[in-house]
C-alpha cells in the first residue's frame, strides 16, 4: 500500500500533466489551470478518507467544520440580530458537531479500502464534482466535465498506486492487499455499495451536457491539437531566451 507521500508525488505529476494538456489543446483558460491542477491532487488524497488515521479526513472534516461554522453563523445573521457571543457559540457547535461528531460517526460506518476504494468511487466523486461545479460554480458544461474528469484522474491514479505497491517485485508475489483497491464495488459491504450506487445514479439527472468533450468531431479536433502541440515545430525551446542582436562590422 502506498504511504501518503507517494500518493502526493503521484497525484501531483499526474494532475500536471493533465492540466497541461488541456491547457496546450485550449480546453481550458489559464486562469483555470491552478484550480484544475488543485483539483486532481486533492482527488489522489480522496481515497483514504476512510483511513481512521489518515491526514486527509483529519484535514477534509476541519475544513468541512470551518464551512459549518460559517453557515451556521450567516443562517443565524439572516433570522435575526445575535450577539457576537451567541454567534461565536453557534459557529463553534457547528464546529465541533461536524469536526469529532460526524467525523467519529463517519469513521464508524466506514472501513479502510473499502467502498472508497472502488472503481464506483472514482465514478461517483467524478459526477459529483462535476455537477456541483456546474449548478454551484456556475461553470460552463465543458469547463465542468474538466473539473469532474481531472478530480476522478487524481481518484484513479490512488487506486492504482495501491494496486502497484500490493505486488512484491522482489519475492514476485502479491501481498494480501492486492485487489482490494481496483475493484468495482466494495463486496464486503453491499450496504454501503448500493447507498453510492443511488447516489451516482441520482447524480445523473443533475449532470450538465455532455459538451464538447463527448462529440467525435470536437474529440478529433483535440486530438489534432495535441499531436501539433506535441512536439516542437522548429528548434527546440526556440522563443524561450531573448535574441542576441547580431553586430555588423
Amino acid at each position: 500500500m502506498a504511504n501518503f507521500k507517494t500518493h502526493l508525488i503521484g497525484a501531483t505529476l499526474v494532475s500536471g500533466a493533465a492540466t497541461t494538456a488541456a491547457l496546450s489543446v485550449g480546453l481550458t483558460p489559464f486562469s483555470q489551470t491552478p484550480f484544475l491542477f488543485g483539483l486532481g491532487v486533492a482527488g489522489g488524497l480522496m481515497p483514504d478518507l476512510d483511513a481512521d488515521n489518515s491526514t486527509p479526513i483529519r484535514l477534509a472534516f476541519t475544513a468541512l467544520g470551518l464551512i459549518g461554522a460559517f453557515g451556521a453563523v450567516f443562517y443565524a445573521l439572516g433570522r435575526g440580530q445575535f450577539s457576537i457571543a451567541e454567534l461565536f457559540l453557534l459557529g463553534l457547535g457547528a464546529f465541533l458537531a461536524i469536526r469529532f461528531g460526524i467525523l467519529e460517526l463517519f469513521l464508524r460506518l466506514t472501513e479502510h479500502r473499502g467502498v472508497f476504494h472502488s472503481l464506483l468511487a472514482v465514478l461517483c466523486f467524478t459526477l459529483a464534482t462535476a455537477s456541483a461545479s456546474y449548478h454551484l460554480a456556475g461553470s460552463n458544461s465543458t469547463l465542468a466535465w474538466l473539473h469532474g474528469l481531472l478530480l476522478g484522474l487524481g481518484y484513479l491514479t490512488h487506486l492504482i498506486l495501491d494496486e502497484l505497491f500490493s505486488v512484491d517485485l522482489k519475492g514476485r508475489t502479491l501481498k494480501r492487499s492486492f485487489g482490494t483497491a481496483l475493484k468495482p464495488i466494495d463486496f464486503k459491504n453491499l450496504k454501503a455499495s448500493l447507498l453510492m450506487g443511488l447516489v451516482t445514479v441520482g447524480l445523473a439527472a443533475t449532470l450538465p451536457e455532455p459538451a464538447l468533450l463527448a462529440k467525435p468531431a470536437h474529440a478529433r479536433h483535440l486530438y489534432a491539437a495535441f499531436k501539433a502541440r506535441l512536439w516542437p515545430q522548429g528548434s527546440w525551446f526556440a522563443g524561450l531566451w531573448p535574441k542576441v542582436p547580431s553586430i555588423d562590422r
